[in-house]
């Protein structure tokens, strides 16, 4: 493993059967036009971002049938069971989702990270949370230690959430613009916008506090450019501000639970 300044973790091995023309393939034909948990134009605009996503969660190299549980919108779920040939669970808050997860003859389930009952499902070697701990108004130790009910012993958390430091933040304060929703408990199936968007530090600490090990984390640019035509000329004249690791637009990390085994002596 290779250290990124004091606060990263990445990881050194590569996978070199996944392409970005498999990867384009299979995302044109099975996730645009679509709508899943997303208007239309959102899944064309946010291509590169999952192209970012599935190419790191491809390099943690978990072998083909494992089992990977896709919380919040279901995209990594179609793209890890097409590419990685992973069996794969979509779980959301609510079943806005349902219709184009089942059509693609996936599995899906009611998963609100918010509650403490967690449905009773078979254990995943991975749990993949693409943009979603941003949207619970909780501390995230709180939200991996129900997790960890979910996951096979040794199994891991795959993250990516807004970096609390990049660059448009700063320019919306600067604006006197909102970053956040309004901070609340939601209704039961209601899905919240940002509640808190989070550090590097924060998310390392967060990790070690529900007792997960950090296999990496970075500061990334996560391929988003903006879903309107204002958003895209934004992204292109600050894109050199993405040199500085602190300001890049999101964060991904990998984390390992507990290998929870016990020993009988």
């Amino acid at each position: 493993m290779q250290i990124i300044g004091n606060l990263g973790i990445k990881m050194e091995q590569v996978s070199s059967s996944l392409t970005y023309r498999k990867f384009s393939q299979v995302y044109d034909a099975y996730v645009l036009n679509r709508s899943f948990v997303e208007q239309l134009d959102y899944y064309k605009a946010s291509k590169k971002r999952f192209w970012e996503a599935i190419r790191r969660i491809a390099e943690i190299n978990l072998p083909p049938g494992s089992r990977v549980l896709d919380i919040g919108g279901g995209i990594i779920a179609v793209l890890a069971a097409r590419l990685l040939g992973h069996q794969v669970m979509i779980g959301d808050v609510n079943n806005r989702a349902q219709r184009d997860i089942v059509e693609q003859g996936l599995d899906f389930a009611i998963i609100d990270l918010f509650s403490d009952d967690m449905p009773s499902l078979d254990s995943f070697d991975l749990v993949v949370l693409t943009e979603v701990i941003e949207h619970i108004p909780q501390p995230p130790y709180i939200v991996f230690g129900r997790i960890s009910k979910l996951l096979a012993p040794g199994g891991r958390i795959f993250l990516t959430t807004p970096n609390g430091h990049r660059l448009r933040n700063l320019l919306y304060i600067a604006l006197g613009k909102e970053i956040l929703g309004f901070y609340r408990y939601p209704d039961p199936g209601m899905a919240l916008g940002h509640q808190h968007e989070y550090t590097l530090t924060q998310l390392l600490w967060q990790a070690e506090h529900a007792g997960f090990s950090t296999e990496r984390a970075e500061y990334y640019q996560d391929g988003f450019s903006g879903a309107s035509f204002i958003a895209r000329i934004a992204w292109f004249l600050t894109k050199p501000f993405g040199l500085v690791p602190y300001m890049r637009n999101g964060i991904v990390m990998v984390m390992r639970g507990p290998d929870q085994s016990v020993s009988t002596g």
